[in-house]
C-alpha cells in the first residue's frame, strides 16, 4: 500500500495520471496496420491521415529506406508536397556527395523536368556507378522537385562523394584548367574508373587507392582556383573513408562519414536561416535514433534535439517491404543493375512478436504501423530477441511503411521516356 502511495504521489508530481494495477494496458494505445496511399500531390488513407497530422510539428521529417526500391522516392515526393502545403520552403538532404547534388542541378538548370531526366540520362550513359540513388529516375525525380524556377537549389548533398563519381566531376574539372597534361591526367582517371567500375572493380577505382600526396599535388594544379580545390578535398575526404573500410577499418570508416554528414548538414541548415523544414531520405542506419546497428550515433540522433531547440519534433518513418522486387547492382557486359526478387528477413520477425501475421497484410499496397504501441507492448526479452535491424527499427522510427509487393527503382539505364 506504502509503494502504491508513493508510486501515485510521483505519478502527480511528475503530471502523469497513475494507471489502475487492474488496467495495465489502459495508457498503452493499440497496434495498428493502417492502410497508405500516396503519389506526387501527398500522401492519403487512414495511413496517410495519421502521418499529415505528425507533419504539422515536424521540423524534419527523416524517411529511412532499403535502397534499390521506388517506392521509397515516391512517398518522399508525396511528403514533400504535404510537408510545402504547410507553409515554409522544404528542403532535401540526399544521400549524395555536394558536389554530385551540384552536378544533378546543372542538369535540370533550365530545363522541364523531363529535359532535365534526359539530360541526367545522357550524362550518365556507361557511367551508372557515378551515383547512388539518384541514378535511379524515381530519386532523380524527387530531387527535381527541389529545383526552382529562379535558378536555386533546395537539394542539399550531404554524403562523401561516390567511388564512382569521379567519372562525372573529374570531366567538369577538367575544362578548368589549361594545363593540358593535367587535363589529360583527369580525363585518363575518369575512363580508368569507367572501365573498372563495370567490372564491379571498386578496389581498382582511383578513390580506393588515391593516397593524400596525390590529391595534395592535383591541389597544386588549381592553386588559384579555391573551388577546384573543395572538390579535391572531399575527393581527399572520400577516398580516406573507403580505404579505411577496405582496410578493415570499419569503425573509423563509419565514425567519420557520420560526422562528414552532419557536419554538411549542419553547413546547410544554417545557411538555409532560421528552423528550416527539411526532407531526409537515406538508409536507414542513417536516420533511425539511437545507437545503429553499426554501433554509432548517426544523423538520426542528432536530428530530435535540433528541432525540440526549435519547439518542433522530428519524425522518423522507415519503408523496409516485406517482399516484392528490387533493383540491385548487378553489372554484366551491357549493365550494371539488374531486378531481382526480394524477401525481408527480419521485419517479419517484429511484425511476428507484436502479434501481427505477415500473411494477413494486403497482397498489395501499403501499410503503417506505428512503432510506439509495439515498444510499449514487447518485454525486454522480446526486444533483445529480434534481428538486430528490426530493434533498431523498433526503437529508432515512429512509423514502418511496409508492403508485400515492393517496386524496383527504374535505372536509367532501363529508362524509356
Amino acid at each position: 500500500m506504502i509503494k502504491s502511495l508513493l508510486g501515485a504521489i510521483g505519478a502527480l508530481l511528475l503530471g502523469i495520471a497513475p494507471v489502475s494495477a487492474s488496467e495495465p494496458d489502459a495508457a498503452i494505445p493499440p497496434v495498428e496496420v493502417l492502410p497508405l496511399s500516396f503519389a506526387q500531390s501527398g500522401v492519403s488513407g487512414p495511413g496517410g491521415e495519421r502521418i499529415k497530422a505528425d507533419l504539422v510539428d515536424a521540423q524534419f521529417v527523416a524517411l529511412g529506406e532499403d535502397h534499390g526500391f521506388a517506392d521509397s522516392p515516391m512517398l518522399a515526393q508525396a511528403l514533400a508536397a504535404d510537408m510545402q502545403r504547410l507553409g515554409m520552403p522544404v528542403y532535401h538532404a540526399a544521400e549524395i556527395g555536394p558536389f554530385s547534388a551540384d552536378w544533378l542541378h546543372r542538369h535540370f538548370s533550365g530545363n522541364s523536368a523531363l529535359a532535365g531526366l534526359k539530360s541526367v540520362a545522357a550524362g550518365l550513359k556507361g557511367k551508372g556507378l557515378a551515383m547512388p540513388f539518384t541514378s535511379n529516375v524515381e530519386d532523380a525525380t524527387l530531387a527535381a522537385g527541389f529545383f526552382d524556377a529562379d535558378g536555386t537549389s533546395r537539394l542539399w548533398g550531404i554524403d562523401q562523394e561516390f567511388m564512382g563519381a569521379p567519372m562525372i566531376l573529374l570531366e567538369g574539372l577538367a575544362t578548368r584548367t589549361h594545363d593540358k597534361a593535367a587535363r589529360s591526367k583527369l580525363m585518363g582517371i575518369s575512363e580508368a574508373d569507367r572501365i573498372a567500375l563495370s567490372k564491379l572493380e571498386f578496389d581498382n577505382a582511383w578513390l580506393a587507392k588515391a593516397k593524400a600526396e596525390d590529391f595534395a599535388e592535383l591541389s597544386k594544379t588549381f592553386a588559384n582556383d579555391p573551388d577546384a580545390r573543395k572538390l579535391i578535398e572531399s575527393f581527399a575526404v572520400s577516398a580516406r573513408i573507403y580505404q579505411w573500410n577496405n582496410s578493415g577499418s570499419y569503425a573509423a570508416s563509419n565514425e567519420s562519414r557520420s560526422a562528414l554528414m552532419q557536419g554538411y548538414f549542419l553547413e546547410n541548415y544554417r545557411k538555409a536561416g532560421h528552423a528550416p523544414k527539411v526532407l531526409l531520405k537515406m538508409g536507414a542506419y542513417h536516420l533511425g535514433r539511437g545507437t545503429t546497428p553499426v554501433g554509432i550515433y548517426d544523423l538520426g540522433s542528432l536530428l530530435p534535439g535540433l528541432a525540440a531547440a526549435n519547439g518542433k519534433k522530428s519524425l522518423h518513418i522507415v519503408f523496409i517491404p516485406i517482399a516484392g522486387s528490387v533493383r540491385s547492382i548487378a553489372p554484366s557486359e551491357n549493365r550494371v543493375t539488374a531486378v531481382k526478387p526480394y524477401e525481408d528477413e527480419g521485419i517479419g520477425a517484429l511484425l511476428t512478436a507484436a502479434g501481427l501475421s505477415v500473411d494477413a497484410l494486403p497482397p498489395t499496397g501499403h501499410v503503417v504501423i506505428p512503432m510506439t504501441a509495439i515498444r510499449l507492448r514487447l518485454s525486454g526479452k522480446q526486444k533483445r530477441d529480434l534481428p538486430e535491424m528490426a530493434r533498431f527499427i523498433l526503437n529508432g522510427f515512429d512509423y514502418l511503411v511496409t508492403t508485400r509487393d515492393a517496386k524496383p527503382a527504374t535505372h536509367f539505364e532501363d529508362w524509356r521516356p
